[in-house]
């Protein structure tokens, strides 16, 4: 499991929606040796080009994960905070959190004192950060104001017998930045027949506002976002949707997309031709990059690809390695196959 250490990286750096300049930092020094060509938009989402001729071929992740804001500091010195992306609840409470002030880091707890109902799940609103101050005036001696970004301190852990189910937050969704920057890796060492475009969007979370710009600035022939599966594989799920370790969710449709039906028939087909395990499922809530990369210029054709992933939007997410690994080799493969004649095809209507 050589890229473990790797995907510790990845994960552990805090990078919420709208504050992901510490990941498009690491991103770009990754891709430096293996990309011809690094650029970034006006949002920030940053692109990465192998290749100069064939057709034009995008995968990627978004590079910030769920986190909070601070909305405002209390006369006692508790921090209000609101949700920068859908952080569940359930992962909320009483957890460790670093605000970034212009003055450095903040330690930070959620507050969840004995006066908290103990029968129901409380309100954002109800919920604080103990900073530990004791007034307004020690909180922003600290350097803590009114739009400081929150996020969930890193805690990776390897669980099972095989140490192959990963905990830490970020898993959504740094692993498809993870898969996109391995797979531009492997297919420069392997050759590929067209221009493959790597690295992440920005700001996925609140509404895939970086995959706007980006897909603009890719014009793509074909595009994947790669993303996570919210699984429900344990006690008490529904039985729906893919499982951990099973291999990488091709997703039909999500609320933004409709998977281009011949693009996913050709991604199977690769799987099946390489003996690379997959699963199919639909989202039935929420909406990825895809969305937007299907509408850029006159269309292009799209699917989502998942990694399947437990706890999403928590800071104690979980995916499996072997999930992570057959996920870069489809991608691999087909990136490859993705020749002018199979691209044309796909196209055809």
């Amino acid at each position: 499991m050589k890229d473990i250490e790797f995907l510790k990286e990845i994960t552990s750096i805090q990078g919420t929606s709208g504050d992901e300049d510490a990941v498009r930092d690491y991103l770009r020094a990754q891709y430096e040796g293996v990309a011809d060509e690094i650029v970034t938009d006006g949002m920030g989402s940053l692109m990465a080009r192998h290749g100069s001729e064939g057709p034009r071929i995008l995968a990627v992740g978004h590079m910030d994960e769920v986190g909070f804001m601070v909305r405002r500091v209390t006369d006692d010195g508790f921090v209000k905070f609101s949700r920068c992306g859908f952080f569940f609840i359930t992962g909320v409470l009483s957890q460790h959190f670093t605000i970034k002030t212009e003055k450095g880091p903040v330690d930070a707890l959620c507050a969840l004192g004995p006066g908290t109902p103990f029968d129901k799940y409380p309100d954002m609103d109800d919920l604080c950060l103990d900073i530990g101050c004791s007034s307004r005036e020690e909180a922003e001696a600290l350097g803590v104001q009114v739009g400081d970004f929150i996020e969930p301190k890193p805690i990776f852990a390897r669980f099972g017998p095989e140490k192959k189910h990963l905990v830490n937050k970020a898993w959504d969704n740094r692993i498809g930045c993870a898969v996109a920057l391995k797979t531009m890796q492997a297919v420069k060492a392997s050759g590929h027949p067209n221009i493959f475009l790597g690295g992440g969007s920005v700001q996925e979370e609140v509404g895939t506002r970086g995959a706007r710009t980006l897909g603009y600035m890719a014009r793509p022939d074909i595009a994947f976002s790669i993303d996570i599966a919210t699984v429900d594989d344990m006690p008490g799920g529904r039985g729906e949707g893919s499982k951990l370790g099973k291999g990488p969710e091709l997703c039909y449709m999500d609320s933004h997309t409709i998977s281009q039906r011949k693009l996913v028939r050709f991604v199977i087909g690769v799987a099946k031709e390489c003996g690379i395990p997959y699963q199919t499922a639909i989202m039935k809530h929420g909406g990825t990059d895809a969305g937007e990369f299907q509408n850029v210029l006159a269309g292009a054709p799209s699917m989502l690809i998942n990694v399947p992933c437990r706890y999403a939007h928590t800071p104690t997410s979980m995916i499996h390695y072997d999930d992570y690994v057959n996920t870069v080799r489809l991608m691999t493969e087909v990136v490859k196959r993705l020749d002018q004649a199979a691209v044309d095809e796909i196209r055809r209507y």
